[in-house]
């Protein structure tokens, strides 16, 4: 049995591996996988196919996300959206939408289109038309 010395800065370490270092990107670089970016790019999405399929009616709508309901405007779903047609906007609340319950299945492709609801509900109620008659054949299946 042969006695070790201590290691010395720039020794390799076992296996001849040098330590570990930080992470390449650094702690300043957003997840991409947190829930605030993909609630965003789940309704981006969803957003930006309405606003695509229904330019008229749309344009100049501003369609805005908050953390929480402010109480402001008037909606059916207040503690999910809130719609106010003198100002032209519609404001999507994340953290209700994200921790309502009730999906019968739980799990990213379910909430991913609880979100998609969200924001066609609250675009149909701007626009005071129900989801079949603004988007036909997509709701056939229910």
């Amino acid at each position: 049995m042969t006695s070790r010395s201590p290691r010395t800065a720039g020794q390799a370490t076992r296996h001849g591996r040098r330590p570990i270092r930080s992470s390449l990107t650094g702690p300043a670089l957003a997840n991409p996988a947190s829930r605030v970016a993909r609630f965003e790019a789940d309704a981006r999405a969803a957003v930006e196919f309405l606003q695509h399929t229904f330019p008229a009616e749309l344009r100049g709508v501003q369609i805005g996300f908050q953390t929480v309901p402010t109480g402001k405007g008037e909606s059916g779903m207040p503690m999910l959206y809130a719609v106010d047609r003198r100002a032209k906007s519609i404001m999507l609340y994340r953290m209700p939408i994200q921790r309502a319950r009730g999906l019968h299945v739980n799990d990213d492709e379910h909430r991913k289109y609880f979100v998609e609801h969200c924001v066609y509900r609250a675009v149909c109620e701007y626009l005071g038309r129900e989801p079949w008659e603004l988007l036909p054949g997509r709701f056939d299946h229910f």
